[in-house]
């Protein structure tokens, strides 16, 4: 008797102590926001009747990474993974009147914290042959490449990416190049109040 009312107690108590499987994981919309610092030299012995513009030859990079969440907005607790967004661009918003780019090369590499090289990709052409940057058009479309980087970032979040664009233009490029790329960012939620 002693027995089956202890039984029946816990059974009418197993629902106030039983919960559901802890979501320890949260789903953000987010973007990746990287600027790029270009510089630009003079290509010698350009200017003619027939070129009445200089030739730059310019180029930048920066490196990356999710663990870093200066590189990341509106992402909450420790990145654990992230998967591409839609509409990621390249902006060239420096571009005046009259000037434009006509050569743009973009190279991406991984490589691990503490480490000085980084395993190199080969280089990705953005314009094709005649194609301009111009005030007109100062972005180009880079969801196919990024979605490459991002597969390789959701190996590992604390991948450091390095991203290199070069090119040439008929002016002294000396503004920031940014990527701003959309992505899903999983995260540990950390925080028991945590909303979204």
């Amino acid at each position: 008797m002693k027995l089956r009312k202890i039984l029946w107690i816990g059974i009418l108590l197993m629902p106030i102590f039983a919960c559901d499987e802890v979501n320890d994981q949260a789903e953000t919309s987010a973007e990746l926001n990287v600027p790029i610092t270009l510089e630009a030299v003079m290509v010698e012995n350009t200017y003619s009747t027939t070129s009445p513009f200089d030739l730059y030859s310019f180029n930048g990079l920066n490196t990356f990474c999710l663990a870093n969440k200066d590189n990341v907005k509106n992402c909450p607790g420790l990145v654990v993974g992230v998967t591409p967004g839609v509409g990621a661009k390249l902006y060239f918003d420096g571009i005046g009147d009259n000037q434009h780019i006509q050569s743009l090369q973009l190279e991406w590499g991984y490589g691990t914290a503490g480490k000085y090289e980084f395993e190199m990709q080969p280089p990705i052409q953005l314009l094709s042959d005649g194609e301009l940057l111009t005030p007109d058009k100062l972005t180009v479309d880079i969801d196919q490449i990024m979605a490459t980087v991002i597969q390789k970032m959701d190996e590992n979040p604390r991948f450091f990416i390095v991203v290199k664009l070069s090119g040439y233009s008929n002016f002294d490029v000396s503004f920031d190049a940014v990527m701003k790329v959309p992505v899903v960012v999983k995260s540990e939620d950390i925080s028991a109040g945590f909303t979204l």
